[in-house]
């Protein structure tokens, strides 16, 4: 995330006082965060959210600490991320989404993609399109959680669905013109169903289910999970503190520390109960590396939650990471372990197609979503076109052509064009890797994505490409739809390997198995945990992550509600 505006006394202590449904947090406190708490949560964004409700609330009796580095959003933010048919200028702004550059991409011609994290309370879950989709029978089976498979899944899924409200928009708040898109890719071979059966389709076109109200404000994981906790239930044991970036995590021997840190017999050898952390370090996060490092310590445990950026990313900056990357960072390695490894992520290209028979979709025309008419509208609770989603609906293509599409009749973030884009994102086999840069948490990680680096996945995206435009041909004639980009006769592996991105879609690097075990605590430690999408082994198959990572963290908060309750402190 980029360091917010704002001196530390004036960004920290976000007290939510406000009613659940709020959007706007209230003013902060002058105070800093205390010197010790019990649970320190790094990372305000999906999961650290829900986390810190479900922790709060089961655990009253323990202090739980949830530490963002994004700085308190000004009005102009915060309509960005409230609106949702904002979501694509949110991208734009750099206090909300961080984006960075990857390293040279070598299948890719040595071209770079670029990378974006959420950089705002609520992380992804407040700046991302709001679509709410459950991957893919199986794909939580291979993860390889112990406790968590499918049919586990499902309960998590559900109560994480009921928590955010998700339903698929009605009325004024469902995109113009979705209804024919869906005739369109029933007559292109992929018909109209039922996402929210169980298994989930592997096949078919939808309209998302969406984390956006019926007045049509986005639902992010701090108003539906932190906002009602610190109102109610966790008024007296849960603080949320903005504007703080956590520089790495504490052990024995750090100055400030006072917990026991490694764990090691009369005889050198260390215990098989492993180290115990004693808390984490941080800055404001104004004032960057030259700021004043303050200490934070952990009675009971330190979460990170900062999600596959990071969380890699901080165990790094603490020494946990393969030795050679660390000492080139010039950071002194601690305990060896495959931090940042594995890293994935999706990629994507798509077809946009011009309309020229019919009206142009309201919610891309520019004066009518820049009318003061309209944000009066949005803003008194009654919707409009300010309260559609920028994306429409979903479709999983079939086999051969693995993956899914999210299209839209306003795709892009300056409305006007009459266009409408498809666009795959499609499943990867490549994984890549995360690396610090240098020793500073303020620096951008050096990233390989190895994007389409299996020739298979040129493959399958074309085969995505070519039913995206068959389907933009499948649109009544009234439209007159016409394709202009790619060019006709230019789908092949040269335009992908030139044109092809990567999607906001990140997982691993922390995965369970190789760097935290199947209670999501870091393997040789005995009160450090990763829970996030950097924990997901594997990307969601046909799906994106939102709401894979919201179930991880329900399922993950019941196993250390368990853990928390029975250990001392």
């Amino acid at each position: 995330m980029r360091a917010p505006v704002g001196a530390l006394g004036a960004s920290l202590l976000l007290l939510l006082a406000a009613a659940a449904a709020a959007t706007a947090p209230a003013a902060a406190s002058a105070r800093r965060p205390p010197d010790d708490m019990d649970i320190v949560i790094v990372g305000g964004g999906t999961a650290g959210c829900a986390l810190a409700a479900r922790l709060c609330a089961a655990l009253p009796a323990r202090r739980v600490v949830l530490l963002e580095r994004g700085g308190r959003r000004n009005a102009t933010e915060e309509f960005l991320v409230r609106s949702p048919r904002q979501a694509v200028a949110a991208w734009a702004v750099p206090s909300l989404l961080e984006t960075f550059p990857s390293a040279p991409e070598r299948a890719l011609g040595r071209r770079r993609v670029q990378l974006a994290t959420g950089a705002t309370l609520g992380g992804g879950s407040a700046v991302n399109i709001g679509q709410w989709s459950v991957p893919l029978a199986g794909t939580v089976d291979g993860w390889g959680i112990p406790g968590l498979g499918d049919t586990a899944a499902r309960r998590y899924f559900r109560r994480a669905a009921r928590q955010l409200r998700v339903a698929v928009p009605r009325g004024g708040l469902r995109q113009a013109y979705v209804d024919d898109w869906l005739a369109a890719a029933a007559r292109a071979g992929v018909p109209s169903v039922d996402d929210t059966v169980w298994p989930p389709p592997n096949r078919g076109s939808w309209v998302h289910r969406l984390t956006v109200d019926r007045a049509g404000r986005r639902r992010d994981a701090c108003t539906a999970y932190v906002a009602p906790a610190l109102k109610g239930v966790c008024a007296a044991n849960l603080r949320v503190h903005q504007g703080v970036t956590v520089t790495k995590v504490l052990w024995e021997d750090d100055d400030g520390a006072r917990a026991a840190g490694p764990t090691t017999a009369a005889d050198g050898r260390r215990r098989r109960r492993g180290t115990r952390v004693a808390g984490v370090a941080y800055v404001a996060s104004a004032d960057g590396d030259a700021g004043r490092v303050r200490t934070l310590r952990a009675r009971q445990a330190v979460i990170s939650a900062a999600g596959a950026v990071g969380s890699p990313k901080l165990l790094q900056l603490s020494g946990i990471g393969r030795r050679r990357a660390l000492r080139r960072a010039g950071v002194t390695p601690r305990v060896d372990l495959p931090v940042g490894e594995r890293f994935q992520t999706r990629p994507f290209l798509g077809v946009v197609s011009e309309y020229a028979g019919v009206p142009l979709a309201a919610g891309n025309n520019a004066s009518v979503v820049a009318a003061p008419a309209t944000r009066r509208r949005w803003e008194a609770g009654r919707g409009g076109v300010l309260g559609v989603a920028a994306h429409a609906g979903l479709l999983r293509v079939p086999d051969g052509a693995g993956g899914y599409v999210t299209a839209s009749f306003t795709p892009d973030a300056v409305p006007g064009e009459p266009v409408f884009g498809a666009y795959c994102m499609t499943n990867p086999s490549s994984t890549g890797r995360l690396t610090l840069a240098d020793a500073s948490p303020f620096s951008a990680p050096v990233v390989e994505t190895r994007s389409l680096g299996e020739g298979h996945e040129v493959a399958t995206l074309l085969a995505c490409l070519r039913r995206m435009a068959a389907v933009a041909a499948a649109f009544p004639p009234a439209f007159r739809m016409r394709q202009t980009v790619p060019r006709r006769g230019r789908l092949d592996e040269a335009y992908v390997r030139a044109s092809s991105e990567v999607s906001g879609h990140l997982v691993g690097g922390c995965q369970v198995g190789a760097v935290v075990d199947g209670g999501f605590r870091v393997k040789g430690f005995r009160n450090l945990y990763v829970v996030d999408s950097s924990a997901i082994p594997s990307i969601p198959l046909s799906a994106g992550t939102m709401a894979s990572v919201y179930m991880l963290a329900e399922f993950a908060a019941e196993k250390l509600i368990r853990v928390f309750r029975a250990a001392a402190i």
